[in-house]
């Protein structure tokens, strides 16, 4: 919250900065179709209702007409509270095809503790004794904080340790290190409303670290928009046929040496696939996701069915999900008019080996092989 005059100049350059930010997200995700960018978009956008809220509150608390130790003034934490969530939900999707029950229980638990108590102590005056940054809501917040923000950090940490590219283990160990910083000063600001009464230099002040935080995923999605898609796993195969189930376009992915799978034997099987689920189910072959011991077989169709693109994964993660979604529908554009008079020549869908490229930005173009 600004205490002055100095500090509410900061927070409307702070809002300019965001404001620009959250441009360059919005004109990605709609420009290039990056989907990706949705949870970041959400996230700066809370970062500026957060600011908003300080700059409208600081001049009826600089000439007195709300009292500096009133719950109100604490409002604008609220949408950083749901910022830090769409960062949770981010985190977990980047390793599950939806968020882990616990975490999500734990986490959900926590937001509305915190605002629970926070409307209690903002409608009943209560614990007027402490000030506002040392009462129970804060405390409750700042293991929120805390808890999210050492989720990221494992998450990332995780991915640095596991990945296999180099570029992106690069990104991963950035990310990791800014949300470990972040993480550690959450976890003193549980204890921040002990240690300053041993020492008032003991204050920790949140912004340094989390502006730190903020700064790093700015300029590691600006310089690398594509990033978004984090892919934590390893993908083995991409392949992509029509309607009647002809084989368009094959890639092999990786540097080992490819198991020998027809795939024609593997096209086959998906077509009948989903026959057998239209036939069944009277639903017109909405077959999304196959997993068989530890591998995972990815289905994404453009909206008139007409396209399916097939990725053999690790791993069956949103964030995944959504890249091979981003791939199919760049494929749908390039090539509409060839597959609106498809000859049964394939020889032109070679150039999608550009896509792969494009989508997956931190694979060797070495080990990406077209069958």
């Amino acid at each position: 919250m600004a205490s002055n005059l100095p500090e509410f100049w900061i927070k409307i350059v702070q809002i300019i900065i965001i404001l620009i930010i959250l441009s360059y997200f919005v004109y990605r995700r709609f420009h290039d179709k990056i989907r990706g960018f949705d949870w970041f978009i959400g996230l700066f956008s809370m970062a500026i209702i957060q600011s908003v809220i300080e700059i409208i509150l600081f001049f009826p608390t600089e000439y007195g007409s709300l009292d500096r130790n009133s719950a109100i003034q604490e409002i604008h934490i609220i949408p950083y509270a749901f910022g830090l969530f769409i960062l949770f939900f981010y985190t977990e999707l980047l390793k599950n095809s939806k968020p882990n029950a616990w975490n999500l229980s734990i986490i959900s638990l926590l937001l509305g503790g915190y605002l629970a108590v926070y409307f209690l102590e903002l409608g009943f005056k209560l614990e007027l004794d402490f000030l506002p940054e040392y009462r129970i809501y804060r405390v409750i917040f700042n293991i929120f904080q805390a808890f999210v923000l050492a989720q990221a950090f494992v998450v990332f940490l995780m991915d640095a340790v596991k990945v296999e590219y180099q570029r992106l283990k690069r990104i991963s160990i950035t990310l990791a290190t800014a949300m470990g910083i972040a993480c550690l000063f959450s976890f003193a600001k549980i204890f921040e409303r002990w240690t300053i009464q041993i020492h008032p230099s003991l204050q920790i002040y949140g912004a340094i670290p989390f502006g730190i935080l903020f700064g790093v995923l700015t300029i590691t999605f600006i310089a690398n928009p594509f990033y978004v898609y984090l892919i934590p796993t390893k993908f083995n195969k991409l392949i992509v046929l029509n309607e009647s189930g002809i084989l368009l376009y094959s890639v092999q992915i990786g540097r080992e040496e490819p198991q020998i799978i027809e795939d024609t034997l593997l096209t086959g099987t998906v077509s009948a696939l989903k026959t057998i689920l239209a036939e069944t189910t009277g639903a017109r072959t909405d077959l999304r996701k196959i997993s068989f011991r530890d591998k995972k077989m990815i289905v994404v169709e453009d909206l008139e069915k007409k396209v399916s693109t097939i990725v053999i994964s690790d791993s069956d993660s949103y964030i995944l999900q959504l890249a091979v979604k981003h791939f199919n529908k760049d494929f749908c554009r390039q090539f509409c008019d060839i597959l609106e008079n498809f000859d049964g020549a394939i020889s032109s869908f070679y150039e999608a080996t550009n896509i792969v490229r494009r989508v997956f930005p931190f694979v060797p173009p070495e080990e990406i092989i077209v069958d």
